[in-house]
């Protein structure tokens, strides 16, 4: 019968802590609500560390994006009529396909490797 004395008695005072504050616990459970919202919620602590991530690689890209729109901006000034530049104008031509008619043109398959004249 001790075990069940010291029971009915730890039942009795859990009783009476919770008759003196009956409140304590769904307020506890209201503040445990909001914590997690603020941490891990739609706009939460957890939601603004990924945004921050967001926006860091964004304006990397920006950054890039920049710097290859300046150099094509560079590109495009050298071809401008008023001052071309002879150089850039050649090579833009030659990526395009175009030759000098007493220049040579020999086609090869994508792929083939050159084969030596001493082969034999």
């Amino acid at each position: 019968m001790l075990v069940a004395d010291r029971l009915a008695d730890a039942i009795h005072r859990l009783r009476r802590l919770v008759r003196g504050h009956w409140l304590v616990l769904p307020l506890a459970l209201l503040l445990v609500y909001f914590l997690w919202h603020a941490v891990h919620g739609r706009r939460g602590l957890v939601a603004l560390l990924d945004l921050e991530r967001e926006l860091a690689a964004a304006q990397q890209e920006l950054a890039r994006l920049e710097s290859e729109r300046a150099m094509l901006e560079e590109r495009v000034e050298a071809l401008s009529p008023g001052a071309v530049d002879a150089d850039l104008l050649e090579s833009e031509l030659r990526r395009l396909g175009y030759v000098r008619p007493d220049e040579l043109v020999i086609l090869a398959e994508p792929g083939a490797r050159p084969e030596a004249a001493d082969s034999e």
